[in-house]
């Protein structure tokens, strides 16, 4: 599975070469995104896709969806990126009202299924779930908690290991990433039996 620092530091990338400004000139006096870049609107609500081939195969990596706003400048609803590009989308990211990112779905392994989420407040990462094990299920959970320097950092950790949708394993982390304490549910009941400091 790519690791979704990975695939945040290539969307990250892509991300920027997708919103430079069209008006951007070569040296031969053309606007080089003429033809990487067209927008149509789409769907019930009105928005207005934008899509970016970068390799002239008319297929697009990038899509953007912004909804137009009589009263500001038109707003990023979602982003789609083809990372590897085989046609299918590898990260879709929302984003709120006021432009934050809300959450973050990635198909890390390029099978055309997304097996991690991250969610967002305010644009800073406060949980993601992952699918190890293939079956379309979240088995992994992370909790981050934002510290008074506004950083996020890991809290605590919950898997279900066993396949049959209940927590058996629960960490707590210290503010330095380092497990702190462990607990473990032995009969399948979905509470923790054993603890450890």
């Amino acid at each position: 599975m790519l690791r979704p620092v990975t695939a945040l530091s290539l969307a990250a990338l892509m991300f920027t070469l997708g919103c430079a400004p069209k008006n951007t000139q070569t040296s031969a006096g053309e606007d080089m995104f003429d033809n990487m870049v067209r927008e149509k609107s789409v769907g019930a609500q009105g928005l207005i896709r934008q899509s970016i081939d970068f390799d002239g195969d008319e297929d697009a990596e990038i899509y953007n969806f912004f909804r137009e706003r009589a009263d500001a400048a038109r707003l990023l609803v979602r982003k789609e990126l083809d990372l590897n590009r085989d046609g299918k989308m590898d990260v879709v990211s929302f984003f709120d009202d006021d432009g934050n990112l809300e959450k973050e779905e990635m198909d890390g392994d390029y099978d055309g299924v997304f097996d991690w989420t991250d969610h967002y407040q305010k644009g800073i990462r406060v949980m993601s779930e992952y699918d190890t094990d293939n079956d379309g299920r979240a088995n992994v959970f992370k909790y981050y908690d934002i510290g008074a320097d506004g950083i996020a950092r890991i809290d605590r950790k919950e898997r279900d290991t066993d396949g049959d949708g209940k927590i058996d394993i629960w960490e707590r982390f210290n503010a330095d990433g380092e497990v702190i304490r462990t607990g473990r549910d032995i009969d399948g009941d979905g509470k923790m039996d054993v603890r450890e400091e």
